[in-house]
């Protein structure tokens, strides 16, 4: 004797309709019987990304992959990750958000030695001469960080950051958080 309360039941050379009535079926009884589990986990998500996001770094600019950052921290200082998002050159669009170590902020001094690049007469890095597919690479930009911009840089040689002119400053404007790693 069957009742209307009967589940279907599943059965491996069933029809693909009453095989899919039974996923309707048990999913479900899954989210009535754990309702609040799902309600939790969807406003715990909707929290998380109202104050924070994560950046992935696809590149290896930088050792770490994984970053949390902090949409609403802006209170960036030398040494710290910050995620910007992206002017747009030819080589990446215009929107993409990176993910740096600050390197040098407002009032600091950036100058060139030949290729080597000093914040404030200490060494940071060497710039390139040529990038990976042969351009020549200009320097970027020299003197005293103006107000409401940062010198950005990555630890990796092949990084695309303030020793080129292609960078430029970047904006405080463009900056969306301090950034932490994660792994």
């Amino acid at each position: 004797i069957s009742t209307a309360t009967d589940k279907p039941k599943f059965e491996r050379n069933a029809p693909l309709f009453t095989r899919a009535s039974w996923l309707y079926h048990e999913v479900r009884s899954h989210l009535i019987r754990n309702w609040r589990v799902w309600v939790s986990c969807t406003a715990a998500v909707l929290v998380f990304h109202t104050f924070f996001k994560v950046g992935v770094n696809i590149t290896d600019s930088l050792p770490e992959k994984v970053f949390v950052v902090s949409k609403f921290d802006h209170n960036i200082h030398r040494g710290d990750y910050a995620s910007f998002v992206w002017h747009g050159t030819p080589h990446f669009p215009k929107g993409i958000e990176f993910v740096k170590i600050i390197r040098g902020v407002p009032g600091d001094l950036v100058e060139f030695r030949g290729r080597r690049v000093y914040i404030n007469g200490e060494f940071v890095s060497d710039a390139k001469e040529f990038s990976l597919k042969g351009e020549p690479l200009a320097l970027g930009p020299a003197g005293v960080i103006p107000p409401g911009k940062f010198y950005v840089n990555a630890t990796n040689k092949n990084s695309l950051d303030l020793r080129y002119a292609l960078t430029g400053w970047i904006d405080e404007k463009a900056i969306i958080g301090r950034a932490f790693a994660v792994f």
